[in-house]
């Protein structure tokens, strides 16, 4: 399923950490014992307050980040970072975003 959103959005997202990856998801525990959800643009220079959740994003917060990626990096192919795919993106939520957006885009032709 997670082609179908790939293909829908022209990204790719792997499990793989490739090179320069445009957004990268994931979590990060504290030392205390506590799980961070980060998703960020560079690794090297998170955003405290913009790129870390207390809990788990939301599958819409993901496709927010994803397009504004998407929009600020107008590359060919988007590459995105996921270290658990099945964790972030809920086969029932992807198979609901892509079948709302393919209607859409059969009804405005």
């Amino acid at each position: 399923m997670i082609e179908k959103l790939e293909k829908l959005l022209n990204v790719k997202i792997s499990e793989d950490f490739p090179r320069n990856p445009e957004l990268c998801i994931y979590t990060q525990s504290t030392v205390d014992g506590y799980e961070l959800y980060i998703v960020t643009n560079d690794e090297q220079k998170i955003n405290w307050e913009e790129d870390v959740y207390y809990y788990e994003p939301s599958f819409d917060d993901l496709i927010e980040r994803i397009k504004d990626v998407i929009y600020n990096y107008d590359d060919e192919k988007t590459v995105i970072y996921c270290s658990d795919i099945e964790q972030f993106f809920n086969e029932y939520e992807i198979e609901d975003y892509v079948e709302q957006h393919t209607e859409n885009e059969d009804e405005d032709e």
